[in-house]
């Protein structure tokens, strides 16, 4: 069995080793638990007219001359709707599109819309596959650190309180051993259920995905585009849009919230385009996919603004004990010299 010494050498290395990705999940995820909030207050705002129909909106996308990949639909009242959108040069372009006016409010790369770069940090590193192996590794790491770390920690009977204290009369260094001790124990068990429920939204993205038959491109008309959303709309008739996605085929995915299911649960549709035609409907209760199970988890919403608050403490604690740990190991290298 490994001796007690073990677990805080692991427990280090770990840490070291993955504390600048932990302090970015940290601060990123911290943003994410209120992105609707900080959209309204970073903007654009937009107007409160009634949005428009999506090929309204679609078309404005297409004004900034990059192919739509997906349209979300407006957050609410005063929030715009936001495309992605694939370059003439590849790369990635965004846009925010008054939905009441259909007219462009900003446009440009991931980095003039600071909530969506949060998110693609957050979840895969802005790197594709890669990125989302170095995220899934991130998870498990911090599940390793909090274990050994916990490990290290756990006092005998009846000593737990006297092993949280924080002695005020010790010097600088010892009651920053003894904050970042009590800091990483409290939030332990928040910590280990982030880091479980961030491995399960990642890694079936990593799996092989079979698949799907692809039909040639159409050329999309406006018209096109609104008869689709209404044979997708007959589907779930009372059900309000979330994100239309425009695959290279000829056909529509629309995403319908359903929150009677899970605050992130959606129906989902895809409809031919040349010729309107459902080709597949999907309610949520039906929806074996895992992420809408988990993100509310992962994400807060499954336990109101407390939860949101308590996960934002995690956060803010979390990149504390990535700065902390390393600035730890440094003056301990510096007094053994």
């Amino acid at each position: 069995m490994m001796q007690r010494s073990g677990f805080l050498a692991w427990h280090r290395r770990l840490a070291l080793l993955f504390a600048p990705l932990l302090l970015l999940q940290a601060l990123t995820g911290a943003a994410l638990l209120f992105r609707e909030p900080l959209a309204g207050w970073l903007g654009p705002n937009a107007s409160e007219l009634p949005v428009r129909p999506v090929s309204d909106l679609a078309r404005a996308a297409g004004s900034t001359g990059a192919r739509l990949d997906r349209l979300f639909l407006p957050l609410g009242p005063g929030y715009p709707a936001t495309a992605q959108m694939t370059g003439p040069d590849g790369h990635d372009v965004y846009a925010a599109i008054d939905p009441g006016s259909a007219t462009l409010l900003r446009q440009g790369t991931i980095l003039a819309f600071p909530l969506e770069a949060a998110l693609q940090w957050h979840y895969r590193l802005m790197a594709g596959t890669a990125g989302l192996t170095v995220v899934a590794l991130n998870a498990i790491a911090l599940l390793l650190i909090c274990g050994t770390g916990l490990r290290f920690w756990w006092p005998s009977k009846g000593r737990i309180v006297k092993a949280l204290a924080i002695n005020p009369r010790m010097p600088p260094r010892v009651r920053l051993r003894h904050w970042h001790r009590s800091g990483g124990v409290a939030t332990a068990i928040v910590v280990l259920f982030s880091a479980m429920t961030g491995l399960l939204l990642v890694v079936p993205d990593l799996l092989p995905a079979g698949k799907s038959a692809q039909s040639a491109p159409v050329v999309t008309t406006g018209a096109q585009i609104d008869a689709a959303i209404d044979v997708a709309q007959r589907a779930f008739p009372h059900a309000r849009i979330r994100d239309v996605r425009f695959p290279k085929a000829d056909r529509l995915d629309i995403n319908f919230l359903a929150p009677e299911d899970g605050p992130r649960s959606v129906h989902v549709v895809s409809v031919r385009l040349s010729q309107p035609e459902l080709l597949k409907a999907l309610p949520a209760e039906g929806n074996p996919v895992l992420w809408m199970k988990v993100l509310p988890l992962h994400a807060g919403d499954s336990f109101g603004l407390v939860g949101r608050l308590l996960l934002l403490a995690e956060a803010l604690i979390l990149a504390a004990l990535a700065i902390t740990g390393p600035l730890m190991w440094w003056q301990k290298r510096i007094r053994s010299k």
